[in-house]
């Protein structure tokens, strides 16, 4: 055992005293290797005094090396610079308590791929990286930008706070030619924004920068957290929370937060968001214009800590009907707390005339379903995969002789052969059509031995049939509704666990058309 301890202390020195000053600093805690190269090794302050185009000289002198920052406050009067060749990388790599600000405006505090801008060899595309650091970008317009003609840059473990514009921007430069590219990958990374009540973005991503991906990352405090006009992205556990002012504007209890955004959408092509989680946003997803995504989402998660807060997860004009997007979302869950809440805020026509299963909601849970909005496409039968349906919970069985509401058929090409068991020995089959201005009704079939006296009517308000049911005298009845051609054009009510009236679809007494079931 002696000689074993002898014989580790012997290669321990020799190798230590083999070491140079520039491969051990003095307090040990540095790289030991000679292509990692220390900034406050060549006379880098980092004391909170200024630093000027010396930083950038070392970037120039140090090509395919890594740059690595101690802990300090690295006070910039110019942006930090990084070459576009692949030939000519330069990493980063910041303590995680190195602290980078500046204390006059500045276009950005780090910018990447922005000299060198050309690019030698395309097939020497390689990672380069920037890790850890916080960066202060309150006099910064842009934290980080990324030249999106740079590909394969990733950015992680890195705070980025107050900013007053954008923290994270990956765009193509003004001389842009080509097809672009991008692949950014983001992780682990933290944004704090001044305020959600300013015009506060955490992460922008331009036209031609496709196919980032965003994982395990946290952005705090903005009015719009990512907004993209490129697609192919896929986000991974990501924490969106709008609920938070830190030195930006307050707009007092009633108005703050109310115009935030998740994710803003400006293009078509595919997206897929899995676990991530709208925390107190007013939309958790936001597609402009004419524009027709593709989103795959998974084990997404909306919530607000605020009453009477929220208004749609999936929000896009509802007067465009000539592009389609596609929406597949399943295994998530909405909390809501805010009335008229809408999961799918879009054009209705569009997902009742959907041949092709373009939007579906599978095995997914609404908390306070009676805050749903009940005329969200969300309810449909065939969006939720399933054929039946029943109304109410069977201690809530007592109808009174007032018009209660079935549900919804919204406008649709298909038929509606609805079997309405309003009590095991009572039921109505209706055979219907809604095509937007009117409901047909082809054929009806009644099962009523004890002769209970009832109406059935409707009242057609936009693209939606509401059905009602009225009996004459009060009865105890437990509706399932059931759609025996499965087209799916039905839609119950939100919640099972109260009564709808007309009002609660703004319905007035006048325009209700009774159906003759005799």
């Amino acid at each position: 055992m002696k000689l074993r301890t002898i014989i580790l202390f012997l290669f321990f020195y020799g190798w230590l005293c083999g070491c140079s000053a520039d491969d051990v600093s003095n307090n040990g805690n540095e790289p030991i290797n000679e292509d990692i190269v220390s900034v406050i090794r060549h006379g880098i302050k980092n004391d909170g005094t200024s630093i000027g185009p010396e930083l950038n000289d070392l970037v120039r002198s140090s090509y395919k090396k890594t740059l690595y920052f101690p802990a300090g406050v690295y006070n910039l009067t110019e942006p930090i610079v990084l070459p576009l060749d692949y030939s000519k990388n330069v990493n980063i790599v910041f303590d995680k308590n190195a602290l980078i600000k500046c204390d006059s405006h500045l276009e950005a505090l780090l910018k990447i791929g922005y000299s060198e801008k050309y690019i030698v060899d395309p097939s020497l595309r390689q990672f380069s990286y920037i890790e850890g650091g916080i960066f202060d970008c309150y006099n910064a317009d842009n934290g980080i930008m990324v030249n999106g003609l740079k590909q394969l840059v990733q950015l992680r473990s890195i705070s980025l706070i107050k900013g007053r514009k954008t923290h994270i921007r990956i765009s193509v430069t003004d001389d842009f030619y080509g097809t672009g590219s991008s692949d950014t990958k983001i992780d682990n990374v933290t944004i704090h924004g001044m305020s959600s009540n300013d015009d506060v973005i955490g992460i922008y991503i331009d036209h031609s920068c496709h196919d980032e991906k965003i994982s395990d990352t946290f952005i705090y405090g903005t009015k719009q957290a990512i907004v993209t006009k490129s697609a192919g992205h896929i986000l991974n556990n990501v924490h969106i929370l709008s609920y938070g002012i830190t030195g930006g504007s307050d707009l007092g209890a009633a108005d703050n937060y109310r115009n935030t955004e998740g994710i803003r959408i400006e293009c078509g092509g595919f997206f897929v968001f899995n676990q991530i989680y709208y925390d107190t946003v007013d939309k958790g997803i936001v597609i402009t214009e004419n524009n027709a995504p593709t989103l795959m989402l998974d084990q997404n998660i909306s919530f607000s800590y605020l009453d009477n807060f929220g208004t749609s997860f999936i929000y896009r004009d509802k007067k465009i009907t000539s592009t389609y997007p596609r929406v597949k979302l399943s295994n998530s869950i909405f909390t809501l707390r805010n009335k008229n809440y809408t999961i799918f805020d879009f054009n209705v026509p569009i997902i009742g005339w959907d041949v092709d299963e373009k939007y579906t909601f599978v095995n997914c849970e609404i908390e306070n379903p009676h805050l749903l909005n009940p005329y969200d496409p969300s309810l449909l039968q065939r969006v939720r995969k399933t054929t039946s349906d029943a109304i109410i919970y069977t201690d809530l069985s007592g109808f009174d002789s007032e018009w209660h509401v079935l549900g919804a058929i919204i406008t649709s090409p298909y038929r509606s052969l609805l079997k309405i068991d309003l009590r095991d020995d009572f039921t109505v089959d209706l055979d219907l059509r809604f095509s937007g201005d009117h409901l047909k009704m082809n054929d009806h079939t009644i099962v009523n031995p004890q002769n209970e006296e009832f109406e059935i009517g409707y009242v057609v308000m936009d693209d939606y049939c509401v059905l009602l049911f009225k009996p004459k005298n009060e009865l105890d009845l437990y509706p399932i509704i059931s759609d025996k051609l499965g087209s799916g054009s039905y839609m119950p009510t939100p919640s099972k666990g109260q009564h709808y009236r007309l009002k609660d679809y703004n319905i007035s007494e006048e325009p209700i058309v009774v159906i003759k079931v005799d």
